[in-house]
């Protein structure tokens, strides 16, 4: 992730610049044959490498610890030691589900599902997670897919929470949104744009929603699904807030037989929208420049307000209109 770098001979050293919001650009040497990893502030000199980013991960690691359970759980997730060590492992997945259950957060208990693959019965530990995440949120049509995948007896009763479901959220930055009002103002913004790299990145490993679910009841003959299905896929559009509820959607209505000119819309707007997340990504190059800082709090502070698909349908009217 260079800027530039200063060509040299087989064996010489190369010089990248790399730019850093709130100190500017610097020169620094590398020996690697490949560009090197920016974000993680690798191969940097002090006092600006990775030093004081680790530094700003311990302060913000214990602010998010001394929010709340809620806080705390995103805190683990952040904190996930890295080790062979089964019993380490199983102390962190016994302290992400206490987190999680304390917080009563359906988010929170979310994200705990990675806990599950330490606990003695994981199969039980999901369910558990996901009767939590329906007691907490129980008008989400997530967390009722979800009851469907994890228990087989519970189909039916899963099928009824989704259509009485007012809302299909997945919340796909909310690890994010919920992290960064907690980094201290005094860190500077490359170091904030690098620990939002960092969640972003883990946000990508935790478990993604099920299709499957929806996909088979929709492809049901009885008389009444299609109706049933037409609701959700509306579901979807309007109240979904994601690309994926978006791409799930556009799915489930070829399923359902919708008219191709509706299926043409639907597609054309994924297709937009997914082009307008890769232009608007941080300067891949340059991703700690106060340019890339700032498209990234841009966004988040769109996502917050309008959702993420909210907020690239947003950006999207904006740009037609010449606004962006």
């Amino acid at each position: 992730m260079v800027a530039s770098a200063t060509p040299a001979a087989a064996g010489a050293r190369t010089f990248i610049v790399v730019d850093l919001c709130g100190l500017g650009r610097l020169s620094v040497a590398t020996d690697a044959e490949e560009d090197a990893d920016v974000t993680n502030l690798e191969g940097l000199p002090a006092p600006v490498g990775q030093t004081p980013l680790a530094q700003a991960k311990a302060r913000w690691l214990g602010e998010l610890r001394e929010v709340g359970a809620g806080t705390s759980v995103a805190a683990l997730l952040l904190d996930k030691p890295v080790t062979h060590d089964d019993d380490a492992k199983r102390l962190w997945g016994e302290a992400l589900l206490r987190a999680a259950y304390t917080s009563q957060n359906a988010a929170a208990l979310t994200w705990a599902e990675e806990a599950c693959a330490y606990a003695a019965d994981d199969g039980a530990c999901r369910l558990s997670l996901v009767r939590a995440r329906l007691r907490a949120d129980p008008t989400n049509a997530v967390h009722w897919v979800a009851l469907a995948d994890e228990d087989p007896t519970a189909t039916e009763e899963a099928w009824r929470g989704l259509l009485a479901a007012n809302r299909w959220a997945e919340s796909p930055r909310g690890l994010e949104s919920m992290t960064q009002a907690a980094l201290p103002d005094d860190v500077p913004a490359y170091l904030r744009q690098a620990l939002g790299e960092q969640v972003r990145a883990r946000a990508a490993t935790l478990p993604a929603p099920s299709e499957s679910f929806v996909q088979e009841r929709c492809q049901d003959p009885l008389p009444e699904r299609k109706q049933q299905c037409d609701h959700l896929i509306q579901m979807l559009l309007e109240r979904g807030d994601s690309l994926h509820t978006l791409s799930q959607a556009a799915q489930l209505a070829q399923a359902s037989g919708w008219a191709p000119d509706q299926l043409n819309k639907m597609n054309q707007e994924l297709q937009a929208l997914a082009n307008a997340e890769v232009l608007a990504a941080p300067d891949k190059r340059q991703p700690l420049s106060c340019a890339s800082a700032e498209a990234s709090s841009r966004f988040a502070a769109d996502v917050r307000q309008l959702g993420e698909l909210g907020a690239w349908r947003a950006r999207r009217a904006a740009s037609t209109q010449g606004l962006r």
